[in-house]
């Protein structure tokens, strides 16, 4: 994730920001998706992959939701923290390719791109993701 600061006068460059690395794995995911920006500066996002979901192949998981919170001071590090963790199969959702939306009083709506297709394994992120 990262900001993109203006720049100070008409012309300027723009600054780059790294917020937070999506290092894959279970943990910490992979294709990260849009954020929407809470109270105080959070920012509420899914990640396609990671998580402690079943799906297994190219990444690992079969997705997430996370908050990442702002640095208590200038220059420190955002925090991140794993919200919900996508379980696919018969009850849930698999994969969510999307952004999210914040609704009152602070509820969190998104979509995935499957639900309840069955247990995910690598022959089903193959057929979903045209993975090799």
């Amino acid at each position: 994730m990262f900001s993109l600061t203006p720049p100070s006068s008409p012309g300027g460059a723009w600054t780059e920001t790294v917020l937070h690395s999506f290092a894959g794995g279970s943990g910490d995911g992979a294709v990260p998706n849009g954020v929407a920006i809470g109270t105080g500066g959070v920012l509420y996002g899914t990640s396609g992959f990671g998580g402690t979901g079943s799906c297994t192949g190219p990444y690992v998981g079969s997705g997430k939701v996370f908050s990442l919170v702002p640095p208590a001071s200038h220059g420190g590090e955002w925090t991140e923290k794993v919200l919900y963790n996508f379980a696919g199969g018969a009850s849930d959702g698999l994969l969510p390719r999307a952004g999210l939306v914040i609704g009152p009083p602070g509820v969190l709506y998104g979509t995935t791109q499957y639900g309840r297709i069955g247990p995910c394994t690598a022959a089903t992120v193959e057929v979903l993701w045209g993975a090799s």
